[in-house]
């Protein structure tokens, strides 16, 4: 899947880029609706009733960004399947975000919007763990950090500084009935922040409870990063255009 960005209608400001998904993701036909979710993740949890699913779909959905923002949302696309895990085969699902968000910065400033945009999750995740618990990264995509539940990535992709993400949590799910508790969920959220040459940043957010598939996952999300390029540059005056 892949495609020129353009310019929304409704959006508040300009942006235009390309970037390839992954085929196994299926673009959703409406960016900000959910249908499909809750039937997808009803195959993962067979014994769930419908306000389990409701509540777990609510939480996949609560970790990609900007969505209740229309305007900001670029697309939204589903994977579902199974793949191979220890010699077996387990079913797969991620749901997909592109979004982007102004930054009003300029080319300038790109380099400085991510380091800000680095050290600011860097305090959400690791503010409160201990040093001994944290491990120093070095990949040929870039450097940072790993805790007990996050990574985090100052990357370095064809299209300039990015900042990359991983953060594993648990969704608890309403009872079956009194006294009878459903397990926890694991979920998975993956991301990476693009700030573009100037005005704005592009999100892409994967979120999936196949937490067993977490390199499969972070291999697609690293593909977007790859092809990822902005075509707009800014005009004179610091306005930017669409070519």
């Amino acid at each position: 899947m892949s495609g020129d960005i353009a310019r929304s209608d409704t959006a508040p400001f300009r942006y235009a880029f390309h970037h390839e998904v992954p085929d196994e993701f299926v673009r959703l036909p409406e960016p900000t609706a959910s249908e499909g979710w809750q039937q997808a993740m009803a195959q993962m949890m067979p014994e769930a009733d419908e306000e389990q699913l409701a509540a777990a779909s609510t939480g996949l959905r609560r970790q990609l960004p900007l969505l209740s923002a229309g305007e900001n949302v670029v697309l939204t696309a589903m994977c579902i399947g199974t793949e191979e895990v220890d010699g077996g085969e387990r079913l797969s699902m991620g749901l997909l975000a592109v979004t982007v968000r102004s930054s009003g910065h300029r080319p300038a400033t790109r380099l400085f919007i991510a380091e800000g945009i680095y050290q600011a999750t860097a305090r959400k995740f690791f503010a409160g763990v201990a040093q001994d618990r944290l491990e120093e990264l070095s990949f040929p995509l870039g450097e940072g950090l790993q805790g007990p539940q996050d990574m985090l990535l100052a990357a370095k992709l064809p299209a300039g500084p990015a900042v990359m993400s991983t953060s594993l949590r648990t969704l608890h799910l309403p009872p079956i009935e009194a006294g009878l508790a459903m397990p926890p969920l694991p979920m998975a959220a993956l991301q990476m922040i693009v700030p573009a040459p100037h005005s704005y940043c592009v999100y892409v957010t994967i979120s999936t409870p196949s937490v067993f598939l977490l390199d499969s996952y972070s291999a697609r999300l690293a593909h977007i990063g790859r092809t990822l390029r902005f075509d707009d540059l800014p005009a004179p005056g610091g306005v930017p255009h669409q070519p």
